[in-house]
């Protein structure tokens, strides 16, 4: 039985699931509407300036996705950058590298975690090139066949697809490198010094545990970092002065809240703690909280008697 050859093979890639998976990777609701404009035209098998439509919506996303994710003057202000000769603005490239990396060079972030952010950049703007010949449509370059739109559409949103999942992973793995050379040296200074939020719950206290839970990304800019580690500490409130306690008229009292600690660290000297800005806190309403229901509890007490 011969294959009718009005009726095109469906392609290895269902590519327009593929760019409708996408829309949640969008950094805006803008940028996310653009791709789905970009899956829509997709989905119409039949038309005949199918590429051309998807190159334009794909053109929109790009341009809005580097304004949200590379604004100028962000970039501008990196260490490693350059302007080219005869482009008033940051180039294609520029923008792409601060939207993976920030303000960090790609050796830099190479010797931290081993990433190589050059090659996918290079890999975004070959996809790129060959998809942008085809957003201005003349009737003797439009690709009729659907099979090679496929095979230029996968290209590019296979491209997009590792660069935002590297826009959303690499800054974390950045992050994960310098946090560990930190997080030691500033929970030991944590625990060494006084906690104003814990202090006025007693005359004195310890802090005997920190336990770190999750740390997140905050921001990479051109010129810093910054993260939160958050999780919880252990403490022992002292009440009274150690000869209270001893004769029993004194108390000591454990109890473990919660803490967060935000790091702000320079792009050029990311491991040096003496550079970090750091400001924590602990937050201890759960305490006073109890002393409102203990008082509810009492009022409820005293009306009931």
């Amino acid at each position: 039985m011969t294959a009718n050859p009005e009726v095109a093979e469906v392609p290895k890639v269902d590519v327009a699931r593929l760019a409708h998976s996408m829309i949640d990777l969008a950094p805006t609701d803008f940028t996310r509407d653009a791709m789905l404009g970009a899956a829509l035209v997709l989905d119409t098998r039949e038309n005949p300036l199918r590429l051309n439509l998807f190159a334009s919506a794909i053109r929109i996303f790009l341009d809005h996705m580097m304004d949200a994710l590379a604004p100028q003057e962000e970039v501008k202000a990196c260490r490693w950058f350059r302007p080219v000769e005869g482009q008033e603005k940051p180039v294609r490239n520029a923008r792409l590298t601060y939207a993976l990396i920030g303000g960090f060079a790609a050796e830099q972030v190479e010797e931290l975690t081993g990433i190589e952010v050059k090659s996918l950049i290079a890999e975004v703007i070959a996809a790129y090139g060959k998809l942008n010949k085809h957003v201005h449509g003349r009737e003797e370059t439009i690709v009729r066949d659907v099979d090679e739109q496929d095979t230029v559409v996968d290209e590019v949103l296979s491209a997009l697809v590792e660069l935002l999942e590297a826009q959303r992973d690499y800054r974390s793995e950045i992050v994960d490198a310098i946090a560990d050379s930190l997080q030691s040296e500033a929970v030991e200074k944590f625990t060494t010094e006084t906690v104003d939020d814990v202090d006025i719950l007693a005359t004195h206290h310890t802090i005997d545990w920190v336990g770190i839970d999750e740390r997140a990304v905050v921001g990479i800019t051109a010129r810093e970092v910054e993260y939160e580690i958050t999780g919880s500490i252990g403490v022992t409130l002292l009440y009274g002065s150690g000869g209270d306690r001893a004769r029993g008229d004194g108390a000591e009292i454990g109890d473990e809240f919660p803490i967060s600690m935000r790091f702000k660290v320079p792009i050029e000297a990311p491991h040096d703690l003496e550079r970090a800005e750091i400001t924590s806190g602990v937050d201890t309403s759960a305490w006073f909280d109890n002393d409102d229901d203990n008082d509810d509890n009492d009022d409820r007490d005293t009306d009931a008697f």
